[in-house]
């Protein structure tokens, strides 16, 4: 899959990052999703919208889409990773896997490593 084929759904949250648009990123999950990020699990909306506010929205995160690619039931995008948060002993540049799996144009779970 090339970076054009990324779905709209998963390509909206990445928008929704870089503008920074807190609403409009929730708006991208479903009501039950989960997200696993930093070996921590955040369920339903308002969860994920609290963790999108302290882990990506207060510092700044910026995401420039790398690679994408269908594994199973996901669509994993690499991501470089940037923003205003604590580089000091991270690789540069950053890159992160966003594991994504969609139903009924939804998020239902994004899992990042």
């Amino acid at each position: 899959m090339n970076l054009s084929q990324i779905p709209q759904v998963i390509s909206d949250p990445i928008t929704a990052t870089n503008k920074p648009d807190v609403d409009a990123y929730v708006n991208c999950f479903g009501e039950d999703a989960t997200v696993i990020d930093e070996s921590q699990k955040w369920s339903g909306k308002a969860a994920i919208k609290q963790w999108s506010i302290e882990h990506q929205f207060n510092f700044n995160v910026r995401l420039e889409p790398q690679l994408a690619k269908e594994v199973s039931d996901e669509i994993v995008v690499t991501c470089k990773l940037d923003g205003d948060y604590d580089k000091t002993g991270l690789p540069d540049p950053l890159l992160l896997d966003f594991h994504f799996v969609i139903k009924n144009d939804k998020i239902i779970r994004l899992s990042i490593d």
